[in-house]
């Protein structure tokens, strides 16, 4: 579109997954530059584009912590800057003003990004089944949701409540096209539009047993273990947390469908020691470690056997760092690399959070332990290439209790 700046221009504003406002090929963010209050009042006028503004309620929310004397002159001053910006995209009314009140002027406004896929989401929610118009709704809908509100700017508390407000609408609207497909076997397209619906939030349970569900229907299984273990991970690494019992209860059957045929003996013995070749102590998911745990814990008084609990934790200081997390989940890579390396065959290592490490020791006692867990101890602070973390542990023998088989309470996710 050529831009004629001697008469009234529309814009189209885009919020979602960016920010920018367009005026033929320009943006106009880029003549505002730096100016943090201008864009801030155009922000919230452009969000709240039905909502009218008296100069206290504007001058509360872009000046929250100052005492100025003359509030409502201040506010006039970066309404007057602001508009002669305006001016030379031929926009001086996209901000009208009418008896103290202010408000954005939507007849300047072709398109917004942000209205056009909450109407269609609301209304998506609702749809029963498929046809054409509604799998292009729900095709738009996708399309125009880029990512979250205001990206780069959600650190004021109103953008991260909207910004809530509108992931909760997409993922009700991904969920709901998602069952629909379901219905009709569509598994190709389901997969497609979890991928999309995952790219703008990756810890959502229900989208990434959708995602596996329909690998699995396809019978793509070693597609679906993978994302499984990349969900897994993803779960215990950046939130610290297990992943749902609906994503374990998956796996499980998973296993179930890889053994669901009658087998000879041998075919079985085979496939179990396939993976037991080498010398390295086991590394496991947390879910598994709890299996280990209790057939350790039947075997504990039948075998007179003595086993060690250990928990790791590593910790150091990267605050102020935007990859902190990157850093930490390098050093526990590297140390579960090490561990397995350097404990015994039949040791078995689990991922426990972020930062810490669950380990079973059979067939050890304190001293033993203590010396093992010293041993890797010094090879962490030897071979270690990130400074600044420290590695501790604590370790204690594990007694057999009639009552139960559970984890200590100190271990056991919540």
């Amino acid at each position: 579109m050529i831009l004629r700046r001697d008469r009234v221009n529309k814009v189209e504003v885009y919020m979602l997954g960016r920010f920018s406002i367009m005026c033929g090929d320009e943006d106009i963010l880029d003549v505002l530059g730096n100016s943090k209050k201008k864009i801030q009042l155009l922000q919230y006028l452009l969000v709240n584009k039905d909502t009218k503004y008296t100069n206290y309620n504007l001058f509360e929310h872009l000046w929250p912590s100052d005492d100025t004397s003359n509030p409502e002159s201040a506010l006039k001053t970066l309404v007057s800057r602001l508009r002669q910006d305006l001016r030379a995209f031929g926009l001086s009314s996209l901000i009208s003003t009418r008896k103290g009140v202010y408000q954005l002027n939507e007849e300047l406004c072709e398109n917004i990004d942000l209205y056009e896929f909450e109407q269609l989401a609301a209304d998506a929610t609702g749809f029963d089944s498929l046809d054409e118009k509604t799998s292009e709704i729900f095709e738009r809908i996708l399309f125009l949701y880029q990512g979250d509100l205001l990206p780069g700017y959600d650190t004021e508390a109103w953008v991260v409540h909207k910004s809530m407000y509108y992931h909760t609408l997409f993922l009700k609207a991904a969920y709901r096209y998602i069952s629909l497909l379901s219905d009709e076997n569509r598994y190709q397209d389901i997969i497609r539009v979890s991928r999309k619906a995952l790219e703008v939030d990756e810890f959502d349970s229900k989208l990434n047993l959708e995602y596996m569900t329909a690998l699995l229907a396809l019978e793509m299984k070693t597609e679906a273990l993978n994302h499984y273990n990349y969900t897994v991970d993803l779960c215990y690494t950046q939130l610290g947390t297990k992943p749902s019992d609906d994503i374990l209860d998956f796996y499980k059957n998973l296993i179930r469908m890889e053994h669901n045929s009658n087998a000879s003996l041998n075919t079985i013995s085979d496939e179990l020691e396939s993976d037991i070749n080498d010398n390295l102590a086991f590394v496991c998911d947390y879910s598994i470690f709890r299996d280990i745990y209790r057939i350790n814990m039947r075997n504990l008084q039948r075998l007179d056997i003595s086993i060690l609990l250990a928990v790791i934790t590593i910790s150091g200081s990267t605050e102020g760092r935007d990859d902190d997390h990157i850093i930490q989940n390098k050093v526990m890579e590297y140390l579960q690399d090490l561990m397995q390396r350097n404990l015994r065959k039949g040791d078995t290592i689990s991922r426990y959070g972020p930062s810490q490490f669950a380990v079973l020791l059979p067939s050890a006692n304190m001293k033993t332990g203590t010396l093992v867990m010293e041993r890797v101890k010094g090879v962490f602070y030897r071979e270690s290439k990130i400074p600044g973390f420290v590695f501790s542990y604590k370790i204690k023998p594990l007694a057999y209790r009639s009552d139960t088989d559970e984890l200590p309470e100190h271990i056991r996710h919540k």
